[in-house]
């Protein structure tokens, strides 16, 4: 367990807090951290999608008092909860870390987790002078020393509030669904598991408020915060809304749709212009300017056992 900063530093009712937070919320965010690699990982994905897919970042957005109460513990926490979300993801051979941010606003919940791909790792941190025996894994972590880094403010996490819950709309299926990044050679460059209804796309940016669900690399004429997805079934039929907010026109079979432009701030769907948004269904190939890359959204298939379960096999309740 992570041990509470000294009485001498924070008040009582903030260590009561803290200690909330490390005995109560500490387990149900790493269950939910769970949860989310389980839904990403409900389908297997074919071994030539698997090799493109990047390593996976898992946000936890804290409420503003929260963020401030574990300040001092930053370093300590993302630690446990990576290591955590680690063990998890070698279930499935997936590489996992996580990082925590704030939200502004004060009525959001006490946390939110989220996945977000291709982002580069964070400089690593080697420690002053190296430990003079193995770490005991029995004992709890110790708090890091007081200094500025530790205790400035968590980096404000994208404020967005244009998301769907947990479930999702109707027909959505956690785990179902991959896009596929190609060049205008047709060659598969990078795979990224689609694990919100709501994904962002957009080129890597070490700037916390305008990163992607999706970061795609080797992309230096993209917007920060390119485009949106949002799954949309019409008709029975799945499909996608797709947003246009960066400078660059996106190009699908039967036009074009302009940029909306969007500046930095807080992302708002409802204002972007009905010129910029299309709906397209899977294997819809859509180009992001006149050098690409090329888009398109594809079906993850049921796992085979799924497939040869004999449907009349009685259920058990």
């Amino acid at each position: 367990m992570i041990e509470l900063p000294p009485a001498d530093e924070r008040s009582d009712e903030q260590g009561l807090f803290l200690d909330s937070l490390l005995r109560e919320a500490l387990p149900e965010i790493k269950l939910a951290l769970g949860q989310l690699i389980d839904r990403e990982n409900s389908r297997s994905l074919p071994e030539r999608y698997a090799k493109l897919l990047p390593d996976t970042v898992l946000v936890v957005t804290l409420r503003p008092d929260a963020a401030m109460a574990i300040a001092s513990l930053v370093e300590t926490v993302e630690r446990d909860l990576s290591d955590s979300v680690m063990r998890h993801g070698s279930l499935y051979d997936r590489a996992y870390r996580v990082q925590l941010r704030r939200t502004e606003d004060a009525e959001a919940p006490l946390y939110r987790v989220s996945a977000h791909a291709g982002h580069a790792p964070p400089p690593s941190v080697e420690p002053a002078e190296p430990p003079e025996s193995p770490p005991d894994r029995t004992r709890a972590p110790t708090v890091p020393e007081h200094t500025e880094a530790s205790t400035e403010a968590l980096p404000v996490a994208d404020p967005d509030a244009t998301r769907v819950d947990d479930v999702g709309p109707p027909g959505w299926s956690a785990g179902q669904w991959l896009l596929v990044v190609e060049n205008l050679e047709g060659e598969e460059q990078e795979a990224f598991r689609l694990t919100d209804p709501f994904t962002s796309v957009g080129r890597r940016t070490s700037d916390p408020e305008l990163q992607t669900t999706v970061a795609l690399s080797d992309v230096p004429h993209l917007s920060r915060r390119q485009l949106v997805l949002l799954f949309d079934e019409r008709d029975g039929e799945p499909g996608f809304k797709l947003y246009n907010l960066g400078l660059n026109a996106l190009h699908v079979p039967d036009r074009d749709i302009p940029g909306a432009k969007l500046g930095r701030g807080a992302l708002r769907l409802e204002a972007v212009d009905e010129a910029s948004i299309a709906w397209i269904t899977p294997g819809t190939p859509v180009r992001i300017g006149d050098h690409g890359p090329l888009l398109r959204i594809d079906e993850v298939p049921p796992d085979q056992e799924d497939e040869e379960a004999d449907p009349e096999a009685t259920v058990h309740e």
